[in-house]
């Protein structure tokens, strides 16, 4: 049985969890942008955590199964239309032949749509995912109009599962980045005293923020690993908040790390959105994510 694309929105790709476990050999992660998001959707429809679903961005996006199945549509302003208008966050019955369409406000940065059984296509060094600039996965590039999906078989799923989508009020926690000891006072100062707005040109690979001068280190640095949430602040340039499709390594200085639960925040800020940051301790962050994530395993269970 099949999904096919109707309207494939502006550069939808499929994502699994990614490939973090390469970034050791220099392969990029990849996987959705907003991982909570891609996570709700499985857990709606009875997947686990690393089936493969759809990043939609661009709407709306359309898609048709061949078959029955249980579906989901999450992420910022999202609902669902089908033979009526369907809610967003919630385990929705899509019958054999219905066309579904996902649309959203202009919020909805990153929506993503998972199918009961997840699509069932070959994983490329582990993982489903696409990674458009180096080409990986396998289907390397956008989906387009006529692309049909194979989906394995339906998982024991029930349609009107919900979960709250969560709130987002423009803050977002931090942790201490690897060289935050060498920025200025008055640096890291700013990174919390100070309003940060999302630049246009962000994208998978960073969001790109416009805010108070963050001053550097004067010395170079070497050359280190690179992960999600990583703030980096170019020489003279704008604070990159690193997101799935980064580099594995990166050359400028981090000031501070996006903790996993809020990092979805960040990847759905929509150009000019205003953010403002808060330093956390390790504990509290692990807490978070931990309270995130069982909220989705009680809903598998």
């Amino acid at each position: 049985m099949s999904l096919h694309v109707l309207l494939p929105g502006l550069g939808s790709t499929l994502q699994d969890l990614g490939r973090g476990p390469l970034a050791r050999l220099g392969v990029p992660e990849s996987g959705p942008a907003d991982a909570f998001a891609q996570r709700a959707a499985n857990a709606l429809v009875g997947n686990p955590p690393d089936a493969c679903a759809i990043e939609v961005v661009g709407l709306p996006f359309t898609v048709r199964a061949d078959d029955a199945r249980i579906v989901a549509v999450t992420g910022p302003d999202v609902w669902a239309v089908g033979l009526r208008r369907l809610p967003g966050w919630t385990a929705l019955f899509l019958r054999a032949g219905e066309e579904l369409t996902v649309r959203g406000s202009e919020r909805t940065r990153y929506a993503y749509l998972a199918v009961s059984g997840g699509i069932d296509v070959p994983p490329v060094l582990g993982s489903r995912a696409t990674h458009l600039l180096s080409a990986l996965g396998p289907l390397p590039r956008a989906l387009v109009a006529g692309d049909e999906l194979p989906l394995a078989p339906a998982r024991d799923a029930k349609p009107g599962a919900r979960i709250d989508a969560p709130e987002h009020d423009g803050t977002v926690a931090l942790l201490p980045g690897a060289h935050r000891e060498r920025f200025s006072a008055a640096a890291v100062r700013a990174m919390t005293e100070g309003e940060f707005r999302v630049l246009p040109d962000s994208d998978r690979m960073g969001v790109r923020l416009d805010g108070p001068p963050l001053e550097g280190p004067k010395d170079e640095i070497l050359t280190c690993g690179l992960v999600a949430g990583a703030i980096q602040v170019p020489r003279g340039g704008a604070p990159i908040v690193a997101l799935a499709d980064r580099g594995t390594t990166g050359g400028y200085p981090v000031i501070a790390t996006v903790i996993g639960a809020h990092l979805g925040r960040v990847a759905q800020a929509a150009p000019g959105e205003p953010l403002r940051f808060y330093w956390v301790e390790r504990e509290r962050a692990l807490d978070e994510l931990r309270a995130a994530r069982r909220g989705l395993a009680l809903l598998s269970d």
